[in-house]
Order: C-alpha cells, then structure tokens, then sequence
C-alpha cells in the first residue's frame, strides 16, 4: 500500500509558503486555491479499492475518482465544508473455482501516517479516523480563517436515488449476489483556534482529537429536504435547448449547527445532446472543431461560431445564476427544518470547462429572510437580493 506523504508535499509546501504572507484584506483567490488543495488531499486520502482478490475484476464506484468527488465550500461566519461525495459501487469478479473467503469490503489505497502497512477496511470507524487525521495534518495550513470558525468534513451525502455498493461473484457458474452495506453519513469538524493550538505545540495529539467533534447520522430523514431536492431536478430538467440542465442527481444534507446543504451538477445543453452539431461545426463542452477547416473562409467562420456559441453559454449560465436564486425563494420556504438562523446552501457544479465559466456556484441564503418573505415585511425582490452568490 503506498504512504499518503509519498504524493502530498508538493501541496503542502505550496500552502504552508503562503500562509507566511498573510494579508490583511480577503483574498478570495487564496482561499480558492486553498480549498483545491484540500480538495486533492482529501481525495488521496479516500480513494479506495475493492478487497476481492480474484483474478478478473471490473470497479466502477465514486469512491475511487479522487479529487472529482469532494466538494469544498468557504462560508464566511462558518468556515469550510468539505464533502467527500460517495456514489454507489459495482463489483464484479470472477475465478474459476469456488473461493469462499472472497471479500465485498472496501479498502483504502493509500496508508496515513498512523496506520499501519496492512489493509484499511472502509467502515464508520475508519472514516472517523481518517477526518481526524486530515484535520490534525493539512487543515492547519488553510489561511484567512477566523479562530471562531471551523473546518468540517463530511463523508458521503443523502439522495433520493442512492443504493448500497453491489457484488457480483461468479464462480463455476454460479453468480453470488452480495450488498455491502450502505455508511452512514459522516462528519468530523473543529475550530480554527483548535488547529492553530495543535500546529503550535499548545496541545498535543490526544487533546486535539478531543476537540474533533465526530458523528454519524444513520435514521433520521427529512422529507422537506427530499422535496426540495425533488423542486431542484424538476425545474432543472425541464429547461430548454441552449441552457443548463440537471447533470445526475441533487443530494442534500442537513447539518444540526448550520442548516440545509443541496449540491448538483449542471451541464450546457444545445440541440438536445451535451455534444451537438452548430452549422458544421462540432461542439464538445466549450472546444469546438471545424469540420470543414479546408476551406477557404473556414478559420473565420469558425472563430464566429466559437463566439457566438460561447455568448450562448455565458447567457445559458446568468440564466441558471437567476433560476437557482428564485427557486430558494420560491420554494425554500418548504424547508421548516432548517431554523431561522440557519442557512440554505445550494452548489452547483458546472460540468465542462467553458471561457470566462466559473467551475462551481454556491448560493446561500439565510433562512430568517424567507421567514420575513412569509410575513409580508420584505418584498420577493428584497428577498432575491439576500441571496449570497459565490462564484469559483
């Protein structure tokens, strides 16, 4: 198994440089980058494999994607959330005699600093562990945070179409179907101050665990999360051609000490299809070919095209920019489980890479604002106003 310092330092020596030129002034770039970093850390940190050690194999599962599953999100008066998305898992192996000993267990790809050499299974306690030693390691070198705000990790995420990872085994022709069992939900946060005691020696490493606050959430549903998430897929894909559109799934999370957290992807759409042809021309995400680039005016009509396809992407996008805005105030109400000095968090991940394009929008408005929508002391226009948008 290989040691997760081995592939991380060059991001650490990036981060931990900065931090000695702290500024004054927010420097939204920073944080940015920050959180990108922390981003491919946690994504190391939680790659995982299958366990079964047959002979043939096919792995398909969100957690082995790295970085492209964890979601990082600066909210100021809070701090960062990372979530570490996790998607459901197909196994399927084969051998050709019976194995009884085969294994549907997850492990980890890489060992940390206080795990040993041998296998790490995926399991609650695991991924308690493995929060609490990103904190310890990485999570100090994140800058610009207040010492009342927090760093928090969560492992996995709710939606209406999520199923436990599968196992096929096939084995002298019979086909053993196995479900691994579903994770909880998992969170693991701590203050600031905390980290900075930590990095400065003022704590030691059993006390800083113990201000990691760690927990699980196994039964409790929300319907009135599950209905916007189900407002959030409707309305985005039922948008037509040359917008937006709903990208997978809407998963949702409700956090006790913050408030509701929706997260999406959203994909440019023209003629129907993400890839489309424009008069000749062929459009993939944002790099667009000529097909006819022998031609004499070919270079000009191309660089026509490229501008007139890019104007639709940047107006498909300000559209998305005011739907998301009106269907929290429009609909956020619906969501009573959230109090009114809570918050509704919506990120939308923009699928593709486009000119001038952020990659992803956090929206985040207080639930208080919608309170005085319902009583008739602010205006809708008020309303839409109060909305937070965070563009990165």
């Amino acid at each position: 198994m290989k040691r997760i310092q081995q592939i991380l330092p060059a991001l650490l020596i990036i981060l931990l440089t900065s931090s000695l030129g702290w500024a004054q002034n927010f420097d939204a770039n920073r944080m940015n980058r920050d959180i990108k970093i922390m981003e491919n850390i946690l994504g190391e940190m939680f790659k995982t494999y299958s366990g079964n050690t047959s002979s043939e194999r096919v792995f398909i599962s969100g957690l082995s994607d790295g970085s492209r599953n964890v979601r990082g999100t600066h909210l100021p008066g809070y701090g960062i959330i990372f979530n570490v998305q996790t998607s459901s898992s197909f196994v399927y192996t084969s051998s050709s005699s019976d194995n009884e000993s085969s294994s549907n267990s997850f492990y980890y790809s890489y060992s940390t600093g206080s795990s040993s050499d041998d296998d790490v299974k995926v399991d609650e306690e695991s991924v308690k562990d493995r929060i609490t030693e990103f904190l310890k390691d990485y999570a100090s070198t994140i800058g610009q945070l207040k010492p009342t705000e927090n760093v928090m990790v969560i492992y996995g995420s709710n939606s209406r179409h999520s199923f436990p990872a599968l196992v096929y085994t096939s084995s002298n022709g019979k086909i053993d179907r196995r479900e691994r069992e579903k994770l909880p939900v998992i969170s693991g946060s701590v203050t600031k101050k905390d980290l900075d005691d930590y990095r400065s020696g003022k704590i030691n490493e059993s006390a800083f665990a113990n201000k990691v606050q760690t927990a699980s959430t196994t039964d409790k549903e929300y319907l009135d999360l599950k209905v916007m998430s189900n407002i959030f897929e409707t309305a985005l894909k039922e948008q037509g051609d040359e917008s937006f559109r709903l990208s997978g799934n809407v998963n949702y999370l409700m956090l006790d000490n913050f408030g509701a957290i929706f997260n999406l992807d959203a994909s440019y759409r023209t003629n129907n299809r993400l890839f489309g042809n424009v008069t000749g021309i062929t459009v993939t995400g944002a790099y667009i070919r000529s097909s006819s680039r022998d031609a004499p005016d070919a270079k000009e009509d191309l660089e026509k095209e490229e501008i007139e396809y890019l104007r639709k992407v940047a107006s498909a996008y300000n559209n998305l920019k005011t739907n998301i805005k009106e269907y929290l105030v429009d609909y956020g109400r619906t969501v009573s489980s959230v109090k009114p000095d809570q918050y509704i968090l919506t990120t939308v991940n923009i699928r593709g890479r486009y000119k001038d394009t952020p990659e992803r929008i956090d929206f985040q408005l207080k639930k208080s604002v919608l309170d005085q929508l319902d009583r008739g002391q602010i205006s809708r226009e008020k309303a839409l106003e109060q909305v937070v948008v965070t563009e990165y």
